[in-house]
């Protein structure tokens, strides 16, 4: 039984440190090369400002990102990965490879259809 927690432990934690939608697609851009804020807001396609700065605070107190700020006018701030960050890439490359797999097979997500407006839903 304490297998089971200890394991749901760590896979909660590993989702507290990069879960959701934008956290891995930001670390595998930045592994790629890009860690400048506004080529990282080029290259994310959907994400808005506000959610990519909330996502790089997030990695860096997390200790994923180191921020070095440069005394420049304008202001440069580059990110780049920790050793705790690098240690992930394996993580985010094997989703990277899965959705490879599965695009090639072109599995659809289908998508939830809304009961029409004037249908009565069954009661029970």
């Amino acid at each position: 039984m304490a297998k089971q927690n200890n394991d749901a432990q760590a896979l909660d934690y590993c989702m507290d440190m990069i879960g959701g939608k934008w956290k891995p697609i930001i670390l595998y851009h930045i592994n790629k090369g890009t860690n400048r804020f506004n080529k990282l807001f080029a290259e994310i396609e959907g994400i808005n400002r506000q959610m990519l700065s909330k996502q790089l605070k997030s990695l860096e107190r997390s200790g994923i990102l180191d921020r070095t700020l440069y005394g420049e006018i304008p202001p440069r701030v580059e990110y780049t990965l920790t050793p705790l960050g690098k240690s992930l890439l394996p993580v985010v490359q094997a989703m990277n490879r899965w959705g490879q797999k599965q695009l090639e097979k072109k599995i659809e997500i289908p998508e939830v259809q809304e009961a029409p407006k004037n249908q009565q839903l069954p009661l029970f």
